[in-house]
């Protein structure tokens, strides 16, 4: 299926590993322009060759967006570069997994400062440079947190469930100008992230790694771990002009763990 992505300038955040890494490449497979951003210049060199040596094209974009204000300056960069931004995938690390009753106030704040505010603030940049131009796309990639609550994972469900009411409310008011806003919702998908969550599980309950994964695994009634390409897949279609009708939703990408209807 043809997209429509051929030469449509498109940002993606914390691009260099895990699902920002995956949605990269889906969207530069089907012709975009790719704005690479994240904190290691290096990585970012590197995947900016390959990519580029397909259909689509990208750059680096070294930036941190701990800092309150590289959005906006990460914004002005790419506009600055191909005139125009089609198209942003806000993602960001993880905050750490643990017991809500064991966290400080500074691993709240941290957790608030590396999730929340970095999509709070580029989101508004980007809406800004997309209401002016006529249009855009604005797709989070979340947690399926924000459908079922996951234990010792406070940090994640909160700061996301917090980005969800920021995407609906945008998708709201963002509607009418052409500016569709989405969020995908992964479940347990293979990635370094992943791992670290198994390592982390496994301390804290006393058991092997593998035994860690099995409880994982007992939630996903498909038994096995996503790929990240499941999800770089559905990022490209919410990112493209394919994607004409579809704003406010939560869609998750979760081999069925979340149950709600």
């Amino acid at each position: 299926m043809d997209l429509g992505l051929k030469d449509q300038v498109t940002l993606v955040t914390a691009a260099s590993r895990g699902l920002g890494l995956a949605s990269a490449r889906a969207l530069a497979a089907d012709g975009a322009k790719v704005a690479l951003a994240a904190r290691s210049a290096d990585a970012l060199h590197g995947l900016s060759q390959e990519l580029s040596a397909g259909p689509g094209e990208a750059k680096a974009f070294p930036f941190d967006l701990s800092d309150a204000k590289a959005p906006e300056d990460l914004v002005s960069a790419v506009v600055k570069e191909w005139g125009r931004l089609d198209a942003v995938v806000v993602n960001a690390p993880g905050p750490p997994s643990g017991l809500a009753h064991k966290l400080s106030d500074d691993d709240w704040q941290s957790a608030i400062d590396l999730v929340l505010m970095s999509a709070v603030r580029l989101s508004r940049a980007a809406a800004e440079v997309m209401v002016e131009q006529g249009g855009g796309r604005i797709t989070f990639i979340s947690t399926i947190g924000v459908r079922t609550v996951q234990p010792e994972m406070v940090l994640s469900n909160a700061t996301r469930l917090a980005i969800m009411g920021l995407a609906k409310t945008m998708s709201l008011e963002l509607a009418d100008r052409g500016v569709l806003v989405n969020q995908v919702a992964p479940g347990p998908i293979e990635t370094d992230r992943m791992d670290e969550l198994f390592e982390q599980t496994a301390t804290r309950a006393g058991i092997s790694i593998e035994e860690a994964r099995g409880q994982w695994m007992d939630e996903v009634p498909m038994k096995k771990l996503g790929r990240p390409e499941d999800v770089g897949a559905l990022v490209a279609f919410l990112s493209s002009p394919a994607c004409g009708y579809t704003t406010g939703a939560v869609i998750p990408v979760d081999g069925g763990k979340s149950r709600a209807y």
